[in-house]
């Protein structure tokens, strides 16, 4: 059988309806036979359709969301350093002092994290075996 363009629009009517997919809802949309509408499915292969609409539709909402994440952090991003930039200016002019160097402090963590860097030092201290055995010894 070949599909025609009635054959598409079932299909994509089924499919239109989500979770609530159902043989008899087309077969009630289009007025043809329970039996018809599940032929028509079985030869045109709506099931693996759908799963493969599903991959296709998951992989564009994934292109999306990741290119919406970008752009945030690029805004962001931005926005840290203008205000390092407008912090820097009053440092130099002495319109500012310095009452919270956490504060600078925490922004440049905030940039680090964002381009996927480390924020904080770990300070990991290597014992040599002559080392170890004199910490070691109970006696």
């Amino acid at each position: 059988m070949k599909e025609t363009l009635r054959h598409k629009e079932a299909f994509e009517y089924y499919y239109s309806l989500g979770e609530k997919k159902s043989i008899t809802e087309v077969a009630r949309k289009f007025t043809l036979s329970r039996a018809s509408v599940g032929k028509w499915s079985k030869a045109f292969n709506w099931q693996d359709r759908i799963i493969q609409r599903d991959i296709e539709n998951g992989k564009r909402l994934e292109k999306k969301t990741d290119k919406n994440v970008v752009n945030s952090k690029a805004d962001y991003r931005a926005l840290i350093r203008q205000t390092v930039e407008l912090y820097k200016e009053k440092l130099k002019d002495k319109k500012i002092i310095i009452a919270r160097p956490s504060d600078l402090s925490e922004m440049a963590k905030l940039d680090l994290l964002m381009m996927g860097e480390a924020t904080d030092e770990l300070n990991i201290k290597v014992m040599l075996p002559e080392e170890f055995k004199g910490k070691n010894d109970n006696s």
